[in-house]
C-alpha cells in the first residue's frame, strides 16, 4: 500500500467514484468547485491509499485553529471502499494524519461522523479516538 497526496484535476477526477460512497449526491462538477475553494480558503488536501494501483481509502483533512481545540487537524472525510473494509486503510490514514499532526507541531485531531454511524463510532473508539461532542447543524 501506498499514500499519496492528490495534486492536480486528473487525480482528484480518479477517486471521484470513491468520494460517491460517501457523498452520493455530488456531482462533479461540485466536487471540483469544492475541492478548489476548500483549497484556497482552508489549505484543504486529500490523501489517498492505493492498493495494487487502485485508490481503497481517501482521506481530506485541513489545519484549523479556534478556541476551544487550539490549533489542530481536522479530518473532513475518511473514505474506505466497501470491499477494502476492515482491512487496515482507515487505520492508515488515521496514522498518517497523526504524523501530520505531529510534525506540524499540532494541539490534536479532530473529526465528525453522523450520529447514527454506529460501525464508524466502534472504528474511531477501536483507534483511541474519544467522543467529545455532539455537533449541531441547521440548514438555510
Amino acid at each position: 500500500m501506498k499514500i499519496k497526496k492528490m495534486i492536480n484535476k486528473s487525480d482528484f477526477k480518479e477517486i471521484f467514484p470513491l468520494v460517491l460512497e460517501l457523498r452520493p449526491l455530488l456531482t462533479e462538477e461540485k466536487y471540483f468547485a469544492m475541492i478548489d475553494e476548500a483549497g484556497q480558503r482552508d489549505n484543504f488536501e486529500m490523501v489517498v491509499i492505493y492498493k495494487n494501483d487502485l485508490p481503497v481509502g481517501i482521506m481530506g483533512y485541513r489545519i484549523l485553529f479556534d478556541f476551544v481545540h487550539g490549533k489542530h487537524l481536522y479530518i473532513d472525510d475518511l473514505i474506505v471502499s466497501p470491499e477494502s473494509r476492515s482491512k487496515g486503510i482507515g487505520a492508515e490514514l488515521l496514522k498518517y494524519a497523526e504524523c501530520i499532526a505531529r510534525d506540524k507541531g499540532l494541539e490534536g485531531l479532530r473529526l465528525c461522523t453522523g450520529i447514527d454511524n454506529l460501525l464508524g463510532k466502534k472504528f474511531y473508539e477501536r483507534e483511541g479516538w474519544s467522543a467529545k461532542a455532539i455537533a449541531f447543524k441547521k440548514k438555510i
